[in-house]
């Protein structure tokens, strides 16, 4: 009877224990501690995009990386709360007492986790609160000042032009002091900034002007001759060895606005290379932003004595350049058509602007399409009696391009052309650049 008794005892005893360690792993781990005593010395606080936030303790390492998750209300009642997790947030300075953050621009007002990532895990620091940083919907015009073909005492800069509307926006401008020869501007969805080309040592690159931050950033390191863009990416025709030339997308880690609502799960496609065609020179191109459509690029090469050359860049079968052509300036353009295919998807309007000095029949802007056969419709679809100067899509707009023509009294004038009505609608605002832009 007592050995019974002694193997029940022992027995009850051996549950306890297994039922202890049961529970202890259903507990969930401590979060792990790298730093004594962390903390944020804004902790709680509420701060603008571009703030900057103290991270203090003692502890950290020069790997560590800091990680912010953001979290807001949305007024869904399906998703009250939107987040954006695992944003690396950019790191400032960094010792063994602390590190020092810049808070993102391009977020909405959001209660911030701030933590610490060493190898994969993390440990929560603190919290403050981020105000609105989100930018524009709305698209506005920019005009682009560089003394490429206007020859005025001004100084070279951005400047925030028209809204939506084509009334005055509210005016800002900024210096292009870092890079005074910056042009073939264009934008791309919520990014609020422009891209251009500009030239660094003997070559030329693809710099990026962040309205935000007011600071200028490469988007690659490849020799760049041509941009080209459909508001939602732009590209870039680039050579690695100056002799064969292909299509790469440059604007895909460009922050934006709404990034937490895309996916980025789609795998890059490999670049195909091509030379350039027969009497084209790499140094020819880029004097204008190339035009997108859904299957080819019309890029414009200027071979100079008043001689230019349409050309064609297929993604896939290469450059096809078509006749040369009498012209002061050849201006690539595309936009998206009211009309979509069968499919629902969208149609381009593309072609080029053939501007002359002079014309017999008073108009020296000529606007030609390119045909499903990749050749220059025989008569112009439209012209202007003034020389275009820049051409630039609205894509809140589809069906009408926006055109900055060459004049002399009270600044250059601007119009904008319907494809679907034929005609063309002024825009009553007088301004003086080589090129124009709209963006968000």
């Amino acid at each position: 009877m007592k050995n019974k008794n002694f193997f029940r005892m022992l027995f009850v005893a051996f549950l306890a224990v297994a039922g202890l360690a049961a529970c202890h792993d259903d507990k969930e781990p401590d979060m792990p501690v790298f730093v004594e005593n962390a903390g944020i010395l804004e902790n709680g606080q509420t701060l603008s995009p571009g703030a900057i936030v103290h991270l203090e303790g003692r502890g950290y390492l020069e790997t560590d990386d800091v990680i912010l998750n953001f979290f807001w209300e949305t007024g869904d009642n399906l998703t009250p709360e939107g987040a954006i997790k695992g944003y690396y947030a950019k790191v400032i300075a960094k010792s063994y007492d602390g590190m020092t953050i810049q808070m993102p621009y391009r977020k909405p007002a959001s209660r911030v986790e701030v933590n610490l990532m060493r190898n994969g895990k993390l440990m929560n620091i603190g919290n403050v609160n981020l105000t609105d940083g989100l930018t524009p919907k709305e698209f506005n015009l920019y005009g682009v000042y560089n003394a490429a073909k206007v020859m005025l005492g001004d100084e070279r800069q951005i400047t925030r032009w028209l809204n939506g509307d084509n009334d005055i926006s509210d005016l800002k401008s900024w210096t292009l002091n870092m890079h005074p020869d910056f042009h073939s501007a264009l934008g791309v969805y919520r990014a609020y900034g422009i891209c251009g080309l500009s030239k660094e040592n003997d070559n030329q690159y693809p710099f990026f002007f962040d309205l935000c931050t007011e600071e200028w950033s490469k988007l690659s390191d490849m020799n760049t001759i041509a941009l080209y863009g459909n508001g939602n990416a732009i590209g870039a025709i680039q050579s690695d060895d100056g002799k064969s030339y292909g299509a790469n997308s440059i604007s895909g880690d460009l922050e934006r606005s709404d990034d937490y609502l895309v996916s980025r799960a789609s795998s890059p496609q490999p670049t195909l290379r091509f030379a350039l065609p027969d009497g084209v020179e790499a140094g020819q191109f880029g004097e204008f932003p190339g035009a997108y459509t859904s299957r080819i690029v019309l890029l414009s090469a200027n071979k100079g004595n008043g001689k230019w050359v349409p050309v064609l860049f297929s993604f896939n079968q290469g450059f096809k350049a078509l006749d040369e052509m009498d012209a002061e300036w050849l201006i690539p353009f595309s936009v998206r058509s009211v009309a979509k295919d069968e499919l629902g998807n969208t149609r381009w309007i593309s072609g080029f602007i053939v501007v002359r000095d002079k014309s017999e029949s008073g108009c020296r802007s000529l606007f030609y399409t390119v045909d499903e056969n990749g050749a220059l419709t025989k008569e112009p679809i439209a012209q202007y009696p003034n020389k275009a100067l820049s051409a630039a899509a609205n894509h809140d707009r589809p069906g009408t391009l926006t055109v900055h023509f060459e004049a002399y009294r009270a600044g250059n004038v601007t119009e904008e052309y319907s494809f679907e009505k034929q005609e063309w609608t002024s825009v009553n605002v007088f301004g003086t650049f080589d090129e124009i832009v709209w963006i968000n």
